[in-house]
This record gives C-alpha cells, sequence and structure tokens, in this order.
C-alpha cells in the first residue's frame, strides 16, 4: 500500500481547464499542499492548468507513471484504466462515481475494471471515494478545493464516506490534532479498509488510526490486523438499524444482532469503538497521553463547583477519587492565604493563586502510587493570567512524561486563548468538565481491551464425537432439512453438554410409555422440521403428573399443530422429566456473515425478552472468555448469590459455552443453534440443556 502515499508522480486523469472542473481541484490541491513529487494533468480538451501542460492521453506522458488518480465520467473508467495498464501505471484512486450503487449497469462496469485490474495487475483504491492525502510529502488528492487546513500531525484515517472523512478532518483541525494520512476507500471493490489497516499499524508516521465503516468485509481479517497492533484504533461504525429484517428461525439470530457482534468483535480485538464526534475528538485526544491504568483519580481544580461536578462524573465513570495522605493535605493548605477550605479529593484549590505552586501539587499527586491519574481543571479568565497558564501548561506536560501518568487538562478560558492553546501545544485540551473525565474513561477502557487482547490464549481441546454429529448433519442435509429437536439434544450431548434425558415417542401409547420409564411429572415437545417456536402452536406440554394427562396433552397438542400447520410432517413427540432447581440461562450461537461463528448467553425465561441482554463473542473462546460473558450480564448477581441465596454453577455453564464455541467451530454447517432453556443449578451441581435447536445452512 506505501505505493499510494508515496509515489514519485502522479497522473490526474479527467483534467480540463474549465473553472468548475473537479480534476482541476485536484492538481491545485497538490500544488497547495507542496507535493514533492510530480504532477501530470491529463484531459482530451489539453490546455494548461496551474501552469502545468494538459497531456490529451495517458499515453502522451513521456515518463513513467507511479499512481493514476481518475475523475472521468464512469462509462470510460474501463478504457482509461486498460490505458494506464498499457502504460505501466500498477496503482491508481478512482473517484468516479456511478457504479453499483447505481444499480445493475453500474455493477457491469465494476466487473469490467475489475477485468482490466486483473489482466495488468493494477491494485486500485475505490471507486466512488473522495481520495487521498499524506501530509509527510504532500500528496493531496481529494476533488473539492482544499486549503491547508490542518496541520501534519500522527492521526490516520481511512473511511468508507469521504463527506464523513472531511468531517473528521474538521472536528481534528478545530481540536488542533495533526493529520498523518488519509484515504477514502468508497466501493473498496480492489483496496480493502483491511489492506489499508494493514499498511498504517506498520507505518513509521502514524500513532493513532480512525476508521469510519458502513459495511465490514472480512470481519475475522479485521480482526487480525488489530490484535497486532500496538497503536490504538477507533472505530465509528453505521449501518447498525434492523428494520426490515424478518423474524429469525431462532432466539440467537434476532438477540445477536449484526451491531451487538460488532461491538463484541471489536472489544475482543482492543478495537475502541465510538458512537459520535464527541467520542471521536475526545478519543484522539486522550489517547496521546499515557494510559490511564487503574480507576484511583486525583482531582485538582481551582474552582469548588468544578471540583463537584467532576466528582459526580467520576462516580458515573466508574472511577474512585484516591485517599490522599494527610500529610500531603497540609503541605497544600500551607500556601493558602486563609484557612478557609477542608481540603480533599477533589483538591478545591481556590484560595490559591499562585500557579507555580499548582505545577508542585500536580507534581506531588502524581508522585503518589494510590493515583493513577488525574484531573486538572483551570479556570483562566483574565488575559494577564495567559503567559503564567501556558507555562502552567508546559510544566503539566514534563510530569506527563515524567511519571507515565495522564493529566486530563480542562480549561475555561475565553474562545482565542482557547484556539490558541490547542493550535500550539501537541497536548489534549478539555473545555467540559464532564467530558474531560469520559476521555479518561475511553483511555481506562482501551488499557483494559488492550490487556484482554494481549492475554495468552490457546484454543481449548474438548472431547467429542465428530464423526457422529456429521452423520447427523449429513443425514438431515441428504433430506434438505434442519436437524429435528431430538437430533439436536444428540449434538449437544455428543459434544460433552449435559442434556436432559430424553425419550422420543412417535404415538401416544409409546409417549405413555416414555412417561412410565422416566417417571411423573414429564413434558412433551413436538417434533417436526415445520415448526420453529413449539411453544407457539402448543407445540409443548409441561408437568404432566399421570398417565391419562399424557394422553390429553397429546391429544390437545397434535389437534392445535394440525390447525396451525396443517401439511407439517410431525415426527412424534420428545418425553423428557421435568427438570426443577436452580436457574434458566439461553445459551446460543450462529455464523455471522462478516466475523464467522459467535456464541451467546443471556438469562433464560422472561429476562431475555425484558432485558434484550445477552453477552455475545465471536469464537473461539476459551474458558476465562465465558466466565467473563457471564459475569458481564445485567442482572448476574443473581447468578452469583445474593442476599443470602447459593452461588450457581456458573463453572458448568463456562464450559457448555466452550464447547457450543468449538461446535461451531467445527461444523459450520450449522447457521444457528438455540440452547433455550438451560438450567444452571448450585454451584458443583451442574448445568443441564432441556431444549435444543439447530438451523443448517443451505447447500
Amino acid at each position: 500500500m506505501r505505493e499510494i502515499f508515496y509515489p514519485r508522480s502522479v497522473a490526474i486523469i479527467g483534467v480540463s481547464s474549465k473553472p468548475d472542473n473537479l480534476g482541476r481541484n485536484i492538481v491545485a490541491n497538490m500544488v497547495e499542499y507542496g507535493f514533492d513529487g510530480i504532477v501530470y494533468a491529463v484531459g482530451p480538451s489539453g490546455g494548461m492548468v496551474e501552469t502545468r501542460r494538459i497531456y490529451r492521453t495517458v499515453d502522451d506522458i513521456p515518463d513513467h507513471v507511479d499512481l493514476a488518480v481518475i475523475l472521468t465520467p464512469a462509462k470510460i473508467v474501463p478504457v482509461v484504466l486498460e490505458e494506464c495498464g498499457r502504460k505501466g501505471i500498477k496503482w491508481a484512486i478512482i473517484e468516479t462515481a456511478g457504479f453499483r450503487e447505481y444499480g445493475a449497469e453500474g455493477r457491469k462496469l465494476e466487473d469490467a475494471i475489475l477485468q482490466v485490474a486483473e489482466d495488468y495487475g493494477i491494485r486500485f483504491v475505490g471507486p466512488n471515494c473522495i481520495g487521498a492525502i499524506n501530509m509527510e510529502n504532500g500528496l493531496c488528492v481529494p476533488f473539492p478545493r482544499l486549503s491547508k487546513f490542518i496541520k501534519t500531525g500522527d492521526v490516520s484515517i481511512i473511511t468508507q464516506s469521504g463527506g464523513v472523512g472531511m468531517s473528521a478532518l474538521n472536528i481534528m483541525a478545530n481540536e488542533g490534532l495533526g493529520l498523518n494520512k488519509f484515504v477514502s476507500v468508497g466501493n473498496a471493490l480492489n483496496i480493502k479498509a483491511e489492506d489499508l489497516l494493514e499498511f498504517l499499524i506498520e507505518d513509521e508516521g502514524t500513532e493513532l488510526i480512525f476508521l469510519y465503516l458502513e459495511t465490514i468485509q472480512d470481519g475475522r481479517r479485521l480482526m487480525e490486523i488489530a490484535k497486532r497492533s500496538s497503536k490504538p484504533i477507533l472505530v465509528f461504525k453505521s449501518n447498525i438499524g434492523q428494520l426490515g429484517q424478518v423474524i429469525a428461525a431462532s432466539h440467537t439470530a434476532s438477540l445477536s444482532s449484526d451491531n451487538k457482534v460488532v461491538s463484541a468483535a471489536f472489544e475482543q480485538s482492543g478495537i475502541l469503538r465510538i458512537h459520535d464526534a464527541t467520542s471521536f475528538g475526545n478519543g484522539l485526544k486522550i489517547l496521546k497521553l499515557p494510559p490511564m491504568r487503574g480507576k484511583n483519580l486525583a482531582v485538582v481544580s481551582r474552582s469548588g463547583g468544578h471540583a463537584v461536578i467532576a466528582a459526580d462524573a467520576c462516580e458515573l465513570s466508574g472511577f474512585q477519587l484516591a485517599e490522599l495522605p494527610q500529610t500531603f493535605l497540609d503541605e497544600i493548605e500551607n500556601h493558602f492565604r486563609a484557612s478557609v477550605i477542608r481540603l480533599t479529593n477533589p483538591l478545591d484549590l481556590g484560595d490559591l493563586f499562585d500557579l507555580d505552586v499548582y505545577a508542585q501539587i500536580v507534581d506531588q499527586t502524581l508522585r503518589l502510587e494510590g493515583v493513577d491519574g488525574v484531573v486538572f481543571l483551570h479556570t483562566s479568565i483574565s488575559a494577564t493570567e495567559h503567559d503564567a497558564s501556558r507555562n502552567l501548561l508546559e510544566r503539566i506536560m514534563q510530569l506527563v512524561q515524567k511519571y507515565d501518568k495522564p493529566v486530563a487538562y480542562y480549561i475555561s478560558a475565553d474562545a482565542r486563548e482557547v484556539n490558541y492553546l490547542k493550535q500550539h501545544y501537541n497536548f489534549p485540551i478539555f473545555t467540559q468538565v464532564v467530558e474531560t473525565i469520559r476521555a479518561l474513561e475511553i483511555s481506562h477502557h482501551y488499557y483494559c481491551e488492550e490487556q484482554e487482547t494481549r492475554r495468552s490464549k490457546k484454543r481449548p481441546k474438548i472431547s467429542a464425537d465428530k464423526d457422529f454429529v456429521r452423520k447427523m448433519i449429513g443425514n438431515a442435509r441428504a433430506e434438505n432439512r434442519d436437524l429435528l429437536l431430538s437430533e439436536s439434544m444428540a449434538v449437544l450431548q455428543h459434544y460433552g453438554i449435559p442434556t436432559v434425558q430424553s425419550m422420543v415417542a412417535g404415538t401416544v401409547e409409546q409417549a405413555q410409555d416414555a412417561a412410565d420409564v422416566i417417571g411423573y411429572p414429564v413434558a412433551i415437545k413436538v417434533i417436526a422440521e415445520d415448526i420453529s417456536h413449539k411453544s407457539d402452536v402448543g407445540g409443548v406440554q409441561l408437568n404432566l403428573r399421570n398417565n391419562s394427562s399424557v394422553v390429553e396433552a397429546f391429544d390437545d397438542m397434535m389437534t392445535r399443530i394440525d390447525k396451525a400447520y396443517p401439511k407439517a410432517k410431525v415426527d412424534g413427540v420428545l418425553v423428557q422429566p421435568m427438570v426443577t432447581g436452580g436457574r434458566e440461562l439461553i445459551l446460543g450461537g450462529k455464523q455471522d456473515p462478516q466475523f464467522g461463528p459467535v456464541v451467546l448467553v443471556g438469562l433464560g425465561g422472561i429476562f431475555v425478552e425484558i432485558f434484550d441482554e445477552v453477552a455475545v463473542r465471536v469464537t473461539p473462546i476459551d474458558h476465562q472468555d465465558a466466565i467473563e460473558m457471564l459475569e458481564g450480564l445485567r442482572g448476574a448477581q443473581m447468578l452469583m448469590g445474593v442476599r443470602g441465596q447459593k452461588r450457581l454453577d456458573i463453572e458448568a455453564v463456562a464450559d457448555a459455552l466452550v464447547r457450543l464455541s468449538e461446535l461451531l467451530q467445527d461444523f459450520p454447517e450449522i447457521k444457528e443453534v438455540d440452547i433455550n432453556p438451560i438450567r444452571v443449578f448450585h454451584e458443583k451441581e451442574g448445568c443441564m440443556a432441556l431444549d435444543g435447536r439447530m438451523v443448517l445452512t443451505t447447500g
């Protein structure tokens, strides 16, 4: 990918001398940004632009060209790209729109340029993109006319939307954040966002990476690349709506929405997911500082009111106010003019006016072992203080490096002074108290994610009868159907997931005999490939206490099913003992189109519907991952034992989750699986799957 950002010569194709020509803007941008290579303008009308000759064709350029930037009508792009291929140009940025986003004809054009690229060995960005920028060498090929509005820095951007990318650049410019590289991938027909990310994590000029993604083409690869990165990666993933989706065949498909899978995948790979412009700015700023490694904060404030607001924000963000030694507090109070403020954390220094002493206090605070970071809240009302305030900021910058701890710096000052600080100091400046705390929350979250990502993991080895499962799936696929209830339960059992004793009965007499063997009370559940949600049509009958109740329930079930599904093929019923005690959970998994197999766990029964709360992970997972999934659930206290209740056997559930993860890894033919419910008993008493459903992929 280096050739995209560091070409020695660039041909801008689609240029004319007309004032409204967009190709002309690209040439002007290259001049404005001081590109250190050669720029060739190409357009059929010829002429001059920016004191440069406009060549009529690529063939007319007398020298070799490294990179072609194409902005011509879509219908001639294949021809232009072929001209580039004949010229020996191996890299291109196709900014032209009018491809698959405009329907079938556009798709044909995409096929054509893909074929040309394959024939000539060309790699290209786009089409339908806004181009690329490299601040290091002055490469700037977006088609809007740009002034040099942003300074050079260490943040690089990959975006699927040119407009969103430009908005991100405006935010960075306003915050005084410097850009290193920028690229808009558009339709990502050839060069993918993942390709560019892989380049940027090795790029010397890039220290932080931001991606704006509407679609994810290869989620597994994205995760693998991100896990290797020593640089923070922030991603804004849009296009998360679920409107218009059909009703899923299993609970898993609806509960593990694409958005939840994306969040889980990002967290597992150390990617920080952001959701708005504020968190984007906060994230880029705070990640320039050393990480917030723990939760103990010290707040140093020039205003008592700001100190109170900060204390509230700390609590909401999950931080603790570090306990400061009394000797330390007494030393600070010696600098006060009057003992009118009782010092604690937050440190209200409203009676202190010597800014040199502020620096000393921050220094002493950072030295404390029990302090992981500092929030410094500064109010500079008078212009006469600006020089002293700047000196204070410079001192704090030095202290951050000295102690390798973050100081989140908030200032209240006039707009001109705030802008001066942002543009002249390579240090994050915050202007809202709450956002200052939230930025540190981002830092701590990233640090914890990074530590988890670096944790050594090995894929667990479990015993499983894969031959049995392979045969079961093969038989079902040969008959072009999903696994039946009885078959699903057998698959779970052969993968070591505890299942309730079950007997298949094809007739009411067999159901009676099975109930007699199992022992009352029993439950009966219909076995039918056409019925996804058994309970909705009376396909589950519970707590049957004698022989006659089994007959009555069986007849009632068949009557209801015949009315609701007159053409359904019923293969009988599954007879099971009623299992009591413990608590119900739901386990599930599916094959996600972007990330492959994923698993989930949630509180069962009505809770999963009320809370809409499940924990999702991309497989494979280990035992610790599974435990963290369970502990992260809202309502997890019910599993851990509260108010004198016994702790439940979450270790057994974790083992079942790991085994389910391995099942989905081993058999991608399983599209969706529900274990709903799985009943978990008291600690060391295990768990038991009471119902299972598996949907297979077609083909």
